[in-house]
């Protein structure tokens, strides 16, 4: 057994995981808490945090984004999306606007402001994320990221199915 299957199998001395040891749903959670710690320590005096970085990047790559959707993406409840979608647009980082060709539809899009921002805080997610790619060559960062994917999109159409469509 190497020394990094060690670790993961053991991640602090005289901690045992019993039950845990080979659930792959620990792991990620774990990874996920470790990571958004990491990032919340390095943004604590930053204006917004990753999940704001996040919701700026999806609505700049998709505009006319639905907050539903966008929701969905996130996996944020209504309510919590709702606050940071208002949160944006109170900053003039973004605008809701009717769909041009159903005026029931409401799509989010990003200001100049905004899009002025997401560029500043592209370049410093890209600082951020050179420490993971240091974990992993590029086979393994590619493979892993079609592994998480692949695993957010089973639990994504699992959710679809429950939800109503909207």
């Amino acid at each position: 057994m190497s020394v990094l299957s060690r670790r993961i199998i053991r991640p602090q001395p005289g901690i045992e995981l019993g039950a845990l040891q080979e659930s792959l749903g620990f792991f990620v959670l774990r990874a996920s808490r470790k990571l958004s710690h990491d990032w919340t320590s390095h943004w604590h005096e930053k204006q917004h945090r990753p999940l704001f970085y996040c919701a700026f990047a999806l609505i700049g790559a998709n505009p006319g984004i639905s907050p539903a959707n966008l929701a969905r993406f996130l996996v944020l409840d209504k309510s919590r999306a709702s606050d940071l979608i208002d949160t944006l647009e109170s900053e003039s980082s973004i605008i809701r606007q009717k769909n041009s060709t159903d005026h029931r539809r409401l799509g989010i899009y990003l200001t100049q402001e905004g899009m002025n921002r997401l560029a500043s805080l592209v370049v410093e997610m890209k600082q951020e994320d050179e420490r993971l790619h240091k974990l992993f060559n590029d086979d393994e960062r590619r493979q892993f990221i079609a592994f998480l994917s692949r695993l957010s999109e089973a639990e994504t159409a699992v959710e679809e199915s429950m939800w109503p469509r909207v």
